[in-house]
Parts: structure tokens; C-alpha cells; sequence
């Protein structure tokens, strides 16, 4: 079963739209854990970060007050005992059963206070303060940013492809806005922008930016997937080279292969494994340039093809060279599928070095990892039995 690393990478336990979009993934060691101690899910990077700045705000605001009740003496020798019943007296104050809840009520009283002192008390004293909680609350813009973007990037669909195509006006509207208003420099600079964020997009098979990608699978052991079938030559000796290492794999094939030879697509799944969807024609140098009607044609297609011939549907989708385009998900969410991608590759469709294409494709491999082998080349025999030794040898299954 395809392990929905990108809901968790989504929701990797940050309460706030910086680190939920900035934060990293909740496989990250370094960016997610959960604190056992309280039972709670929380985000390690943003709970350190908010520790030390709402306690840091809060004692600006806790000694301006009582700077401003008793003078500098009760304000130097009152603010720690004051700020450890404060964080106590708040905390029970403003309650939250979950963190994001209490996170935000926090948020709303420094705010008001940052306000306050920005409108009308003018304390010198604690600019410092009202500063970082300012920047602070700027820094959310970029995470609100984000957090809308994703959301316009699951919409399925037509629906979708209608918002991506107004995404991709209004981008390009701002665009020009700045060409005009501001001069060349920052029209070229925002083009350049939106380019780059594009590249990422389309040509980083493992990148979000346009829609969720399963990056690894559930369970003991990797998941092998095997791109490019069915082929005629290869795929019988790759099934029974599985067969004898009793292992199962996805294969992601071609539409035009599997109406070519249909009765390999129903041994694939004779003998236990899956068929995913790879395109009607495998267009690798084109399709992440495709528009929203050629990438419906090549997903659909494909879809039908391998229903035609097996009675199935598949459930998985894979681009070639793992470059989706920007229509690629609302599409395959539309027909059903989730988009893969991998984590180890060997680079065996255009590669002739076996030993090489193997050490790389399985060199540390750990439980869930997703590893990309292709049929139909001249190696695609030796890649396989190769790689099905080597998780044997080293005790994977």
C-alpha cells in the first residue's frame, strides 16, 4: 500500500503557516518529532522557536508594565518571579485543548499588546520586543501564501485545471503589472521567479509544489516499481525472476504497449502484481510541456487502455522521467489515482554499467523506500536480478 508520506508532509504537526509550509516534511528528524511528555503532536523546530520568543515578548511586556507601576527597581527585580506567574496565569487563563487553538490565543494577546504599544504607549524600552513579534507576524504572509497555494493545488478536476490556468494568468499579470509600474528589472526579476518555481515544479519528480506525491510505501521492506512495459523480451523473465524471490512489484506501463500486447498486462496481474498508469505514448520529451488537454488524452488513455485489456483500473500514475507537468494532478486525482514518484534510482534506462546501476539503486536502502527500475533496455534483465540479489543479500525484503 502506497504510504501517504505528502498528507503527512502537509500536516507535519506545525500549528503555524510558516513551519506548516516551511517546516519541513514529518519524516524530517531535524524539523518533527512528537513530544511524548505531553502527549501532544507538536512540530520540534517551531515548539523551540515559540518557547524561547513568547516567553522572550511576553517578559518585554510583563517589564514595561511594571516599569511603568514601580519604576526600574520593580521592574529589574520583579520580572522573573512576575514572568513565571504570568506564563501560568495565561496559560490556564487561555486555555486550548490542542496546540494550534492555544497557539493562536497567545498570538491574539502579544498582538493587541505589539499593537498597543505601536498606536499609543511608544515604550522605547521594549521596541525590541514589539520588533521580533512584528516580524514574527510577518513572517506568517508567505506561510498563508503557501498554505492557499496547496490548497488551489488539490482542487480535482476541471475545476482544477480552470484554477491553475487563472494561478498561471494572475502570475503573470503581476508580471507585467511590475514591468509597467516599476520598469524592465522587475518585470525580468518576477519572470524569473515564476520560471524557477515552475522548473521545480515539473522537473524535481519528487517536488509538492504542484500537487501531493507518494514518495514511499507502507510496511517492511522497499517497493520495487518497474517502468516502460510491458515488453515482449523482458517483462515474462522479469515476472518470473520475482516469482523466484517471491517479491511483488508495480508496473507502470504504457497504454499503446499494453493494447500492443495485452495478454502480458493480465500476467502481471496473474501473478499478484499492479499495473499503474505511465502515459498513453510515453512522450518523455514533451509531456511537461503539455497542455491540459494533451495530458487528459495521455492520462485517460492509458487508464482505459489497461482496463480494456484487464478489467482494471489502475490506481497509480507515474510521468515519464517523473516530470509531471502542471495539469498532471487534478487529472489523475479526477480518474482515481495517486501521483508516485521514488527514492533511489540507477539511471538504468540509459546507463549500461549493471554493477553500477545496482550498487546505486539499492545503496542504503531502508523500509518504505521506493526503487525505480525500467524494462525494456538492453540491461533491464541483469538490473533486476541483480537488485533482487542484493535485497537478498542484505536481508531485505
Amino acid at each position: 500500500m502506497i504510504d501517504r508520506e505528502t498528507e503527512k508532509s502537509r500536516n507535519n504537526r506545525a500549528v503555524t503557516p510558516f513551519f506548516q509550509i516551511f517546516g519541513g516534511g514529518f519524516r524530517v528528524p531535524q524539523g518533527d518529532a512528537m513530544r511524548l511528555a505531553d502527549m501532544m503532536g507538536g512540530h520540534r523546530a517551531e515548539w523551540r522557536f515559540l518557547s524561547v520568543l513568547i516567553p522572550l515578548v511576553l517578559g518585554g511586556a510583563l517589564f514595561d508594565g511594571l516599569w511603568r507601576l514601580g519604576g526600574p527597581w520593580l521592574a529589574w527585580l520583579g520580572i522573573l518571579p512576575g514572568l513565571f506567574v504570568a506564563l501560568n496565569a495565561l496559560s490556564f487563563i487561555l486555555g486550548g485543548t490542542k496546540p494550534k487553538e492555544s497557539y493562536w490565543r497567545w498570538s491574539l494577546v502579544l498582538t493587541g499588546w505589539a499593537l498597543a504599544q505601536i498606536l499609543w504607549l511608544h515604550s522605547a524600552g521594549v521596541a525590541w520586543a514589539v520588533a521580533f513579534w512584528i516580524m514574527w507576524i510577518f513572517a506568517q504572509v508567505p506561510g498563508i501564501a503557501g498554505l492557499l497555494w496547496r490548497r488551489a493545488m488539490r482542487v480535482p478536476g476541471r475545476a482544477g485545471i480552470r484554477a491553475r490556468w487563472a494561478l498561471a494568468a494572475g502570475l503573470h499579470g503581476l508580471m507585467a503589472l511590475l514591468w509597467w509600474q516599476f520598469g524592465w528589472p522587475y518585470g525580468v526579476a518576477c519572470g524569473c521567479l515564476i520560471s524557477t518555481l515552475w522548473c521545480v515544479g515539473t522537473f524535481c519528480p519528487t517536488s509538492e509544489l504542484y500537487g501531493p506525491v507518494a514518495k514511499r510505501v507502507e510496511g517492511r521492506g522497499p517497493l520495487l516499481t518497474i517502468d516502460d512495459g510491458p515488453d515482449l523480451q523482458d517483462t515474462p523473465v522479469i515476472l518470473d525472476a520475482l516469482d523466484a524471490a517471491g517479491v511483488k512489484a508495480v508496473f507502470f506501463v504504457i497504454g499503446e504497449k499494453v493494447a500492443k500486447h495485452p495478454e502480458l498486462a493480465r500476467e502481471i496481474l496473474r501473478r499478484g502484481h499492479e499495473l499503474g498508469n505511465h502515459t498513453m505514448t510515453h512522450p518523455q520529451g514533451s509531456y511537461w510541456g503539455a497542455g491540459s488537454a494533451r495530458t487528459r488524452r495521455e492520462i485517460a488513455d492509458c487508464s482505459a487502455a489497461i482496463e480494456a485489456a484487464t478489467g482494471v483500473r489502475p490506481r497509480w500514475f507515474r510521468a515519464p522521467v517523473g516530470h509531471r507537468n502542471y495539469f498532471t494532478h487534478p487529472i489523475a486525482t479526477e480518474l482515481g489515482m495517486e501521483v508516485v514518484a521514488w527514492t533511489h534510482r540507477g539511471y538504468d534506462a540509459v546507463l549500461r554499467d549493471v554493477p553500477a546501476i545496482v550498487r546505486q539503486i539499492t545503496m542504503n536502502v531502508v523500509d518504505g523506500d521506493i526503487l525505480l527500475m525500467h524494462e525494456g533496455t538492453p540491461v533491464a534483465r541483469e538490473v533486476i536480478e541483480g537488485v533482487l540479489a542484493k535485497l537478498r543479500e542484505d536481508g531485505r525484503r
